[in-house]
């Protein structure tokens, strides 16, 4: 009886656990709108450059020294909605490739520093007037090409400090410490003699918790190298990927444990092709990080192929997601498309949903343009000199589960709960009615939620207990019930048979040796009868047969707002 309990119970836990939390909402973005920018877009910032409280961007254009057509910064003044003004474009250096945001001399207001590939490379630091218009300040100069910059406050005097990852022959990293009024005193190279490979890029965060910035590195496979909080870095260590050229793309807690994980874009070569992955790699907490995930993988690429990732909680469930694009120097491949890639909270990935993005883009990044609470994409589109926004139309909504039953069995007189957890979705912030219901209704427990009303804490969560009770037990003398367990009466021949034999042998004349037989033969049927009856009546594919039969009754608790519904399931057996 309690092994077939036990298993009936695993399979009702299992039946929980397989349901999906309803309420979590598929993301849903607009189509992309394109705005002009300068010519050969090749990255964005957002921030509010202007002071009216809404979002603005700022694009830095490489140019076409070819054509003598200079780099630019295009910078678009937001609307408030998501919608941008025409850009007004400002010098930007000869062939400017990235771009960083941060308050440079400490007045407030946000800042731009500009790296240069060409006349040898620099850096141009462009001090903002908080108009949406930008003074020039001195240049950096550098001896190769800023292909990525990132900013930080490295050495702990909270002052914006920049680091840049520039290739003279060999990639090298360098960092600038900020002086606080818009000029920077140059430091030491932290690392040289990186491998350079189809995709650069540098990344700020702390790894390991101890409150001083690290960075990761592209590379033959990455590296980290951990902040002293001096301004000087630990010897780097690789971050564990197996690949020809591995670069970081973005950085979040994927796993919700509160550690940063990172995402890397991997190109692994195999003699005239190559493989191209995107893979996440689950923080320790320490600075080190856990075996490689794949979240999707490009096999047997014959052209320069690249990633670019950005992060963000895209449908508001608080697990971050990531989104992509793609881009091939193949003349074949275009995609005009962004991937979303929702997570799980664990560290897994749902299959990508695509959103168009009217051009072909070559990066995406990630602001809230329109206030809402829900993030938007912006993607830089060099093919036809614009950038694409896409406004997330998700919208505020709540998500709702509930716990497997404790006890998951239950017999006639008792009861048992569920925790019901309500979850809000890009900050819903209104009450929610719980109703519950339990099918088949024959003989079926009765529900009832306390509260059967919620609303949400400032951390976006609700919870609410379902109880699940049932009426005593009681006798049934039925004609049904009776035909239920007819099988034990197929069985009643055999004390007859048994008293039979036993009564022929107490009568008959025959041996002794043949009289024991006969009571031995009877006593034996005798005693199968009994078993069989102490068994529950030997009915095999019942579960009389190991105990009383348990009927599964679904419960269904229903959340409402307004026109909003969504609903959660548990199963519950009564024997």
């Amino acid at each position: 009886m309690y092994r077939q309990e036990k298993l009936l119970a695993g399979a009702l836990l299992l039946l929980v656990s397989l349901s999906n939390p309803a309420g979590a909402t598929t993301v849903r973005f607009r189509p992309g709108v394109t705005y002009r920018v300068g010519t050969a877009p090749r990255a964005v910032v957002a921030a509010d450059f202007n002071g009216d409280g809404k979002q603005d961007l700022a694009v830095v254009n490489a140019g076409n020294a070819g054509a003598g057509d200079d780099g630019s910064v295009s910078i678009l003044l937001g609307n408030g909605d998501g919608t941008f003004q025409s850009a007004s474009n400002i010098p930007g250096g000869k062939n400017p490739v990235s771009i960083a945001v941060g308050d440079f001399n400490g007045d407030g207001r946000p800042d731009l520093a500009v790296g240069d590939a060409g006349d040898g490379g620099s850096i141009s630091i462009l001090l903002g007037n908080g108009d949406g218009t930008f003074e020039r300040a001195e240049s950096v100069g550098l001896e190769g090409a800023a292909f990525s910059l990132a900013v930080g406050d490295f050495d702990g005097d909270l002052r914006t400090d920049l680091v840049v990852l520039q290739v003279p022959s060999s990639a090298k990293l360098t960092v600038f410490f900020g002086n606080g009024d818009g000029t920077f005193a140059r430091g030491s190279d932290v690392l040289t003699d990186i491998a350079v490979g189809f995709n650069l890029g540098v990344l700020v965060a702390d790894f390991n918790g101890d409150h001083k910035l690290d960075l990761v590195i592209s590379g033959s496979g990455g590296a980290i190298l951990l902040g002293n909080g001096n301004g000087t870095f630990q010897p780097a260590l690789g971050v564990g990927v197996v690949s020809t050229s591995a670069a970081p793309t973005s950085v979040g807690d994927f796993s919700g444990d509160s550690r940063l994980d990172l995402v890397m874009e991997i190109t692994r070569f195999r003699g005239e092709s190559f493989d191209v992955l995107l893979q996440v790699l689950l923080g320790n907490g320490d600075g080190t990080f856990q075996a490689a995930k794949d979240i999707f993988d490009i096999p047997g690429v014959t052209f320069q192929h690249t990633l670019f990732a950005a992060t963000g909680d895209f449908n508001g469930d608080k697990n971050l997601d990531i989104a992509v694009t793609e881009r091939s120097t193949d003349p074949t491949f275009v995609k005009r498309t962004v991937d979303v890639f929702l997570g799980n909270g664990d560290g897994t990935f749902q299959p990508a949903t695509s959103f168009g993005t009217n051009s072909s883009p070559a990066s995406v990044s990630v602001a809230n343009l329109n206030a809402d609470q829900s993030p938007d994409l912006i993607t830089v589109n060099p093919d036809d000199n614009t950038i694409g926004v896409l406004l997330n139309t998700t919208g505020a909504d709540f998500s709702i589960s509930s716990s497997a039953p404790t006890p998951g069995i239950i017999s006639r007189g008792q009861s048992s709960t569920s925790t019901v957890t309500l979850s809000s979705l890009n900050a819903f912030n209104n009450p929610v009615a719980l109703t519950c219901s339990v099918q088949p209704t024959p003989s079926a427990p009765i529900c009832s939620l306390n509260p059967n009303s919620v609303t949400f804490d400032a951390n976006g969560n609700a919870t609410a207990t379902l109880t699940m009770s049932t009426g005593a037990a009681s006798a049934s003398l039925s004609p049904s019930s009776l035909h239920h367990n007819a099988r034990p009466f197929q069985f009643l021949w055999l004390p007859v048979a048994g008293f039979a034999l036993m009564g022929t042998g107490f009568g008959s004349s025959r041996s002794v040796r043949r009289k024991l037989t006969v009571y031995l033969l009877g006593g034996t049927l005798f005693a199968a009868l009994t078993l069989q009856v102490a068994c529950g009546g030997g009915s095999s594919g019942s579960s009389s047969s190991t105990g009383p039969q348990s009927t599964a009754y679904t419960v269904t608790v229903t959340g409402t707002s307004g026109l909003t519904t969504h609903s959660a399931t548990v199963t519950l057996a009564v024997r």
